[in-house]
């Protein structure tokens, strides 16, 4: 993932969270600090360094170790791929940005923008086959435009902008992010998102919403966190690519939200299903008693009746995605009790 950005001031060390805090730097990649501390070949050995494993593999210089100054030996401060890794100074750091309603409006032309086609003409030609250049003309401007204000939409995308926190607590910011409390849907994909304490506190100041999407947000597991009972309302869930390893997480997030019907979890290491306790208050049969899609691709499963089989009492379920999956035979019985 890659966007655009204004650096902020210098990150300060202690709100870097080794293996949780997500950064992006001066060109907009983004990855995760695994390190943060004084580099054995840097100049200085007082200076701090962030140590990052990039999303994108290729966009680092080594594996997490250097050449000490000191010793002229190898010293690992972090492990990852053979180019993922960097480290940054924390002036070339962004852990970013707040969730404002300057932020959430941005995506959105104000009413009394200037029009990008005057007189319903873009500033654009085409060529005609016999070369002459014919207008492009664009009907409907000003009324899409006040189709799509903040007031009256019902979905909205913040996607890719560096969002990593949730708003100030301050009244006046807080009142008016209540003006948007109407929202149904909330696309917050690709973000800087790390903390279920944060994104928790950002998805309750929409107390309607049906459909959220945190794709791409390395959220990890539940852990302790409790979800709570503000989710009664949401019919889909994407939690694809979201770093989460283990199915008591998926578990807790049907419990919090009976109505669920779209939940989708791809790229997300769940073979620990295998062990799962199906317990009289952890049947999936009743905490996913309304879902009609579930999508698990490439969420390391390998066993049809060890893993796939967990969910054979989903009474909803219409659809199953199980792709990218090393699954290599379906074991089992069919009616009748002959192998399937």
């Amino acid at each position: 993932i890659k966007t655009s950005l204004t650096m902020p001031a210098v990150t300060a060390p202690s709100t870097l969270r080794p293996n949780i805090t997500r950064v992006r730097d001066t060109s907009g990649f983004v990855g995760t600090v695994l390190y943060v501390g004084p580099v054995a070949s840097a100049k200085s050995q007082t200076e701090i360094y962030a140590g990052i494993a990039w999303d994108d593999v290729t966009r680092g210089k080594h594996d997490g170790s250097v050449i000490s100054k000191a010793t002229n030996q190898i010293v690992r401060h972090f492990k990852c791929g053979p180019t993922q890794g960097s480290f940054l100074k924390l002036s070339k750091v962004d852990v970013g940005v707040e969730l404002t309603p300057q932020l959430m409006r941005s995506r959105y032309v104000r009413p009394d923008a200037a029009l990008i086609a005057p007189g319903n003409l873009l500033p654009h030609v085409a060529l005609t086959s016999s070369g002459r250049e014919k207008p492009i003309e664009f009907y409907g401007e000003v009324k899409l435009r006040n189709r799509q204000q903040l007031e009256v939409v019902e979905d909205i995308s913040l996607r890719m902008l560096g969002i990593s926190k949730p708003p100030p607590d301050v009244t006046s910011v807080l009142e008016e992010i209540a003006e948007f409390n109407h929202l149904r849907g909330i696309d917050l994909a690709g973000n800087l998102l790390s903390d279920w304490e944060d994104v928790l506190k950002i998805l309750r100041l929409f107390p309607n919403l049906q459909t959220i999407s945190l794709a791409s947000n390395r959220v990890n597991d539940l852990g302790s966190v409790s979800l709570g009972t503000s989710f009664l309302n949401v019919k889909s869930l994407n939690l694809n690519n979201c770093n989460i390893e283990s199915f008591q997480t998926i578990a807790s997030i049907g419990a919090a939200m009976p109505y669920l019907e779209e939940l989708c979890v791809a790229h997300c290491n769940l073979a620990d299903i295998e062990s799962f306790d199906a317990s009289s208050e952890n049947q999936l049969e009743i905490l996913f008693k309304n879902l009609l899609l579930l999508d698990l691709s490439n969420c390391q499963l390998t066993s049809w009746q060890r893993h796939i089989m967990k969910l054979q009492n989903l009474p909803r379920l219409e659809s199953l995605i199980v792709n990218d999956n090393p699954i290599h035979c379906i074991e089992g019985a069919i009616e009748g009790g002959q192998p399937a």
